[in-house]
């Protein structure tokens, strides 16, 4: 399947691409409302092509009762990605700062996948702090939830005891990856593992990262890369979670901070907040402190 539509910057000879999925309206709106102009800019700075794709790369009964999310690990087994010898995955919840943008590949070695460790952000130390913080919102807020706060939990109780061993989590929003080198581990995920229970065990992670790990073939990348909107407000904005009614202004200074610490703002699982963030660039602050779902 070639890509719905793409950007041509890459360099004759060192032939990379940005890809992502934008399948369904929500992601169109979301990718061209808030992401586009910055990859854009960040594709032609570095030499990148832009491929966004709005419809399924596999469209079996089993990839349809599953999230499109697993569909990233196709992207490496498509006629077009040939063409290239690195892919830069991206998710659309993400929005990048070209303020202190810096070519994310250029360090990643071709046999490795670059990525950022999901527990790391903005370190391990710090991590656990954010964790334990989120986990307590949500049990004061009877909210279901899994409690992980190692990275051998977090495999255990997705499916995964093999992982219990494993003492990192590669956070697949953002990756460096090789048609040439990694096609075989991504296809060989999408095959053997299924989307049990959805978001709850995050979809395609658990298994990509289990499979990256145990093979040897993990580069980790700054956390800048993949910095968590959400990991970022509960390590160094914690009100902002225990409050019902967080002070706005509060909001806006805390998600403008994180934005410029981060080269890759990931907004995963506060999705709403983008549009909060772009508005406030654009637009006075409302009157009244509107309520924030987190």
């Amino acid at each position: 399947m070639e890509p719905v539509f793409s950007f041509n910057h890459s360099v004759e000879g060192q032939k990379k691409a940005i890809v992502t999925l934008t399948i369904g309206k929500r992601y169109e709106d979301m990718f061209s409302r808030y992401c586009m102009d910055s990859w854009i800019s960040y594709c032609k700075k570095y030499g990148y092509d832009l491929i966004a794709i709005s419809r399924p790369l596999d469209n079996s009964e089993r990839a349809q009762k599953r999230s499109p999310a697993w569909q990233k690990l196709l992207i490496l087994s498509q006629d077009w990605s040939s063409r290239y010898e690195r892919l830069v995955w991206m998710d659309t919840d993400i929005i990048i700062n070209m303020n202190y943008a810096l070519d994310i590949s250029i360090d990643v070695p071709s046999s490795k996948v670059g990525a950022v460790n999901a527990f790391g952000i903005p370190n391990e130390e710090i991590n656990l702090i954010a964790l334990k913080r989120q986990y307590e919102n949500l049990l004061r807020k009877n909210m279901p939830h899994i409690k992980n706060l190692t990275p051998g939990e977090y495999y255990k109780h997705r499916g995964i005891v093999a992982g219990a061993k494993l003492k990192k989590v590669v956070q697949t929003g953002v990756l460096v990856c090789s048609p040439k080198f990694h096609q075989a581990v991504f296809e060989h995920t999408y095959n053997s593992y299924e989307d049990t229970r959805g978001s709850d065990w995050n979809y395609e992670m658990p298994a990509l990262s289990y499979e990256l790990l145990s093979n040897d073939l993990v580069h980790w990348v700054s956390t800048r890369f993949n910095n968590g909107v959400m990991d970022m407000i509960s390590a160094f904005y914690p009100e902002l979670i225990r409050d019902e009614r967080p002070n706005y202004q509060q909001f806006i200074n805390a998600i403008t901070n994180i934005y410029e610490l981060s080269t890759f703002m990931h907004f995963a699982g506060c999705g709403n907040y983008m549009d909060e963030f772009c508005g406030a660039k654009s637009n006075p602050p409302p009157q009244k402190p509107r309520l924030l779902y987190i």
